[in-house]
């Protein structure tokens, strides 16, 4: 995995020279927070805890097409529990280019590697944690074509996720794995055409997630796959309301669901936005979904999603805002459920493309079928940040 600096540093020297013609932005931020249970844990510890973010993004004109990259490095350190710490750093890296009229050709690849910590056993007389140097990795390609009365893309995408080996903070464990290398291919098709004053969308989409032979038995987790139809709309309305839905329905198909093959549920995702003038700006939304890359189940989970939020901007640099999320998964090999719920309370201070103050507050929740699973968590942070 060494390969990694050496690909995001060649990317870098690749671009360095159209950086002169290039749309460039670069984001950053600084935060100061403590939290009730920093770790997210039955086995809570409390602590303070300060983070910094720096990315590059922009575009270049490339022949007749567009190369858009990125670049990003995150630093979060716990004060008291230094195992904890995190180095995330990630780099993409697209190019688009409209090959004939009406045929649109994307392609883009990015990867990251995240060196973090996490506790692993709370001691009357000592915490046990460990690190663990992990890598992921996304490639994907989308044609979009004038077709049928409308647009049709054709997508496909392959990412890989390779846990490292954890590393704990007593010589009494040695070096483990914890996780399985997950990996996912997806294959899709939409057609979209303009109806009803908004736009109309017949979405395909198949799934697969690919886990090595070696890691099935040893961790627990089957290789599985989804399926998916629905039709979509989505309309802009006068006022400042826009609404997306979509329904259909999305099968799971796996060898380990025990003495079925295959479980369908219905998929569902609807977005609504309210933005009238004067500064108020309010959102919901709801999805219902099976995952199999990233869960906690040996197959599949059914996830349900509700949000909303609601901010007012007082004045041209005070904004408030309140959201609230919840949600829960089901899962299909060891029928098991997890519900979750967090509510944030933030404050916004200081005029836009300005360097900004944002104090938040979060009150989350965590409730599954085992009690002994269950936390709650409160976190305060204050963060300063902004692009130029």
């Amino acid at each position: 995995m060494r390969t990694f600096p050496a690909a995001l540093s060649a990317t870098v020297l690749l671009i360095a020279p159209s950086l002169a013609i290039a749309e460039t932005t670069v984001d950053y931020m600084a935060g100061y927070g403590h939290s009730t249970n920093i770790f997210e844990d039955p086995q809570a510890l409390s602590g303070p805890f300060w983070e910094g973010k720096l990315g590059l993004r922009g575009s270049i004109p490339l022949g007749d097409g567009k190369l858009t990259y990125g670049a990003r490095h995150l630093e979060r350190r716990i004060i008291d529990y230094r195992f904890g710490d995190m180095h995330f750093s990630g780099g993409n890296l697209g190019y688009s280019i409209e090959v004939d009229k009406g045929i649109l050709i994307e392609m883009e690849t990015a990867a990251v590697r995240n060196s973090s910590g996490d506790l692993f056993l709370k001691l009357p007389n000592d915490i046990i944690g460990y690190r663990t140097t992990d890598y992921s990795t996304q490639t994907a390609g989308k044609v979009t074509v004038d077709l049928l009365g409308g647009k049709t893309a054709f997508s496909a995408r392959y990412d890989t996720e390779r846990p490292g080996t954890a590393r704990f903070t007593t010589d009494l464990l040695g070096q483990s794995k914890l996780d399985p290398d997950v990996s996912l291919a997806t294959f899709g098709a939409s057609h979209f055409r303009a109806a009803g004053g908004g736009e109309l969308c017949f979405c395909l989409e198949y799934s697969r997630s690919i886990i090595p032979s070696r890691d099935q038995s040893a961790f627990t987790r089957f290789p599985a796959e989804t399926l998916r139809g629905s039709l979509a709309y989505a309309r802009q309305f006068e006022e400042g309301f826009t609404l997306v839905g979509e329904a259909g329905m999305i099968t799971l198909l796996s060898d380990d669901l025990g003495s079925v093959d295959h479980k369908s549920e219905p998929y569902l995702r609807a977005e609504a936005r309210w933005e009238p003038a004067g500064g108020f700006e309010f959102a919901s939304g709801f999805n219902q979904t099976i995952v199999i890359d990233d869960i906690d189940d040996a197959v599949g989970e059914l996830t349900q999603t509700v949000t909303a939020s609601i901010s007012q901007r007082f004045h041209p640099w005070v904004k408030a805002g309140l959201t609230f999320e919840t949600s829960r998964a089901t899962y299909y090999y060891y029928l098991y459920e997890r519900k979750t719920q967090a509510l944030t309370a933030s404050l916004l201070l200081g005029p836009e493309k300005k360097p900004q103050l944002t104090i938040e507050y979060t009150h989350s929740l965590k409730r599954e079928t085992d009690p002994e699973q269950d936390y709650r968590a409160d976190v305060v942070v204050a963060r300063i940040g902004g692009s130029f």
